[in-house]
């Protein structure tokens, strides 16, 4: 699926129910997700992480975070009880109005469009924190991987990257759910993943440094997942 696609899809999502397309649990569609309980969802997830990242000992910095894929801000809002600054980026317009109407955080939270999928917007090594939770699949694997290769360009030295991203379908029916999300009018949500060789690969040739990877089987339902926790020296 092109960028411009995958832009239009979420945007969409972002004017008939956000929170519900960014969470999908079948008892709160329709919207009938209340806000607070919304984003008291991204506190949990982000209290987790960051458990995570005490272990590993990274970031050595919590000056600068960066929420990609961040929808209205669900976790850069959290993020920002940890960090000075917290950025989210997202490619739908849409998603970007609502995080900045749903920011409480002031000038904490910055929230920008990023259609063109790079990072540009931001200096080499100027991020401490990096975070992608179930984003990198809606996009094609070549894609996926110049996200991968911006991450490691902005991470810190000593900074922490955490994102998840599938490596196949568990059964065949998610497999042939591919080509028929590709074939449909309009399309359903787009899904595809790399192998954890592939991925370790573009890691480490871009100067990454793996700490851990996690089979999460949970994050994406019919899909075998990897979680990457990855730092620079």
């Amino acid at each position: 699926m092109r960028l411009s696609t995958v832009q239009q899809y979420w945007d969409r999502q972002a004017h008939s129910d956000p929170m519900w397309a960014i969470l999908t649990d079948p008892a709160k569609a329709s919207g009938r997700w209340d806000a607070d309980e919304f984003f008291a969802t991204g506190v949990r997830e982000v209290g987790a992480f960051m458990e995570q990242a005490k272990a590993l000992r990274v970031p050595a910095s919590r000056r600068t975070a960066l929420d990609f894929g961040c929808g209205i801000g669900r976790l850069s809002q959290a993020l920002a009880d940890h960090f000075d600054q917290v950025y989210g980026v997202d490619i739908s317009p849409r998603m970007i109005e609502l995080a900045r109407q749903h920011n409480r955080k002031g000038a904490r939270c910055e929230y920008l469009c990023n259609p063109a999928g790079d990072l540009s917007h931001f200096a080499d090594g100027s991020i401490d924190m990096i975070y992608s939770w179930i984003t990198l699949q809606h996009v094609r694997p070549r894609d996926a991987q110049r996200c991968i290769s911006e991450f490691l360009r902005v991470l810190a030295p000593g900074g922490l990257l955490l994102f998840q991203y599938p490596s196949k379908p568990i059964r065949l029916r998610y497999r042939l759910g591919r080509w028929t999300a590709l074939l449909s009018r309009p399309r359903p949500m787009y899904m595809n993943g790399m192998n954890r060789k592939q991925v370790v690969g573009l890691l480490e040739r871009g100067g990454g440094r793996v700490l851990r990877v996690q089979q999460d089987d949970d994050s994406i339902p019919g899909y075998h997942s990897l979680c990457y926790a990855v730092t620079r020296d």
